[in-house]
């Protein structure tokens, strides 16, 4: 039997939950030399678009993070359906907006993700339109010099990372079911999936070496190349350049030497802070993805998305008119190497190998293939297909 038609899913539930509260950071921006002062409205945004493709640059559809948030968010939160669970070519993960004010005052946010779907979000927000795409949050209070109580959990979670900046607490005020409830946090959260094709493509050319090309209408950074293999990381700053008309490209190979993550850390708060982002939200924006940008094994290459192409793929309007607002939304690409593709197929090849039951050589391969989380459906299809077109 083909192993994707086995429909091994392990789905874990958490039998019990206990919620606590926590008293929020001093909301005084003070300490922070770069945040300015006065009573101008300052917006800023940070957030991630993932996406993932085999060695040939051909993009993959795979699955959304659907464990890391607490219980408390609204939304989907595991992205299922009858037919099991659904992914895309996208994952707009964890964007988070902070409100600087010295003065109280009440405002508005829609954010529309027109080519995709928006599966998260907290505080309350309503859903606007039929597709699942639009999030409106009204009567947002922005409450400077309050001490508002923060729900928390017991479990861990990469979400709590966001509230370590200076921005002003925010509480919003709904109708529930049981009547008027408020909801309060440092940021408003949301998080979506997609399935469309961004400007970016990489490729594995083998022995540590990449080529990456850029068709966006507007030109890019500093990218970072960073490889996780065994516990070390090694990472490589690099710029695409003019190759052709209206087409960017950069082969970069790894350097040799190890990194450490603190030193990969900095290089990503220095590059963020460049953006405009304050350094206590730069340093929260890496706190939050460092398990998964330094942690989980493979190759990847960060990036900044233009601003242009960030407002076209995700509109946002903040109603009164910032003063200031910045926006600064990372790409993620992981690639898969051709070697480390040559070990999938192996491992596949003895899953699939034709016994009565899986002995413990077929065990402990497919306990290897669930490290790749979850890329994991969208690699044992590609490995799968190049098997059968050697036949």
């Amino acid at each position: 039997m083909r192993l994707l038609n086995k429909g091994i899913l392990a789905v874990t539930v958490a039998a019990f939950l206990t919620l606590a509260y926590c008293q929020a950071a001093d909301p005084t921006p003070k300490d922070d030399p770069a945040t300015p002062a006065g009573k101008d409205l300052v917006v800023h945004e940070w957030g991630t678009f993932s996406t993932f493709s085999g060695s040939d640059g051909n993009n993959l559809k795979f699955y959304p993070y659907d464990n890391d948030l607490p219980d408390f968010v609204h939304g989907y939160r595991v992205f299922h359906s009858k037919e099991g669970p659904q992914g895309g070519l996208i994952s707009l993960e964890t964007p988070v907006v902070y409100f600087y004010s010295e003065q109280a005052l009440t405002a508005s946010v829609q954010v529309d993700f027109l080519k995709g779907t928006l599966t998260e979000w907290y505080p309350h927000a309503n859903k606007v339109g039929e597709k699942n795409n639009k999030l409106s949050w009204q009567g947002i209070e922005v409450l400077p010099e309050k001490s508002l109580r923060l729900l928390s959990e017991k479990k861990e979670s990469r979400y709590y990372a966001a509230r370590e900046t200076d921005a002003t607490p925010l509480r919003v005020t709904f109708q529930s079911e049981d009547g008027t409830a408020t909801e309060q946090e440092k940021f408003l959260f949301y998080r979506g999936v997609g399935s469309f094709e961004m400007p970016l493509t990489v490729r594995a050319l083998g022995e540590d070496r990449f080529r990456v090309d850029w068709n966006g209408t507007d030109n890019l950074g500093d990218l970072m190349l960073v490889q996780v293999k065994a516990g070390t990381v090694r990472f490589q700053p690099f710029r695409v350049n003019q190759q052709a008309k209206c087409s960017l490209r950069a082969e970069v190979q790894l350097p040799k030497s190890d990194s450490t993550d603190e030193k990969l850390s900095e290089a990503l708060v220095r590059r963020l802070t460049k953006e405009g982002l304050f350094e206590k939200e730069a340093r929260a924006m890496v706190k939050t993805w460092r398990s998964a940008w330094f942690g989980e094994e493979g190759t990847r290459v960060l990036y900044i998305l233009p601003k242009d192409l960030t407002q076209e793929l995700l509109p946002l309007r903040v109603e009164p008119k910032p003063t200031s607002l910045l926006r600064v939304l990372v790409g993620r690409h992981d690639v898969v190497t051709p070697d480390r593709e040559k070990r999938i197929d192996a491992l596949v090849k003895t899953v699939n190998r034709a016994t009565i039951e899986k002995d413990a050589e077929q065990q402990a391969a497919w306990q290897e293939l669930c490290k790749l989380g979850r890329y994991r459906d969208a690699v044992l299809q590609a490995s799968e297909a190049r098997l059968e077109h050697r036949r």
